[in-house]
């Protein structure tokens, strides 16, 4: 079953071995393949995703690939971002071309002109701006969790004296 969607005002959910969307929008989107083009989907789970000048909400495949697109959530075996951006990306291996992230989590990330606000990942090759890396979070973690805890030490001592 392959099926072609072309200038779609708004479809609540596909289904299909392979989905081509050119314009317009879908709810849900579960296939083998998915490429859009131009359009965009809430949800899309798929072995291979393609995203070009879209937009999605969440995106879950074993393959994903964003060229000038942007998603909320990303998770992916492989995930490629070109010229994108991303709030939270999860994959095994990413790569990363003059792209945007909220959060990054990954196994490797090949990362050129791009920046993550958090990067958690064993390793990144590349030129990548990370306003907080793995190091950072865990200096973070740790100062915070102990601020928190001497707030609550001293309301501790201050509501006992009463």
């Amino acid at each position: 079953m392959n099926e072609q969607i072309s200038e779609l005002d708004s479809k609540e959910e596909i289904e299909a071995e392979v989905i081509h969307l050119k314009g317009g929008a879908i709810d849900s989107v579960e296939a083998d393949v998915v490429r859009i083009s131009q359009g965009g989907a809430n949800r899309i789970s798929a072995g291979e995703v393609v995203l070009t000048k879209g937009g999605a909400l969440s995106i879950d495949g074993q393959s994903v690939e964003m060229n000038q697109a942007g998603a909320m959530a990303v998770q992916g075996d492989i995930v490629f971002l070109d010229s994108g951006a991303a709030g939270v990306v999860i994959g095994h291996n990413l790569n990363m071309d003059n792209s945007r992230s909220g959060m990054i989590i990954s196994g490797s990330a090949k990362m050129n002109d791009s920046t993550a606000v958090l990067l958690l990942t064993r390793e990144v090759h590349g030129s990548v701006e990370a306003v907080v890396d793995t190091r950072g979070a865990a200096i973070i973690g740790l100062v915070a969790g102990t601020a928190i805890g001497l707030v609550l030490f001293v309301i501790n001592l201050l509501t006992r004296r009463r």
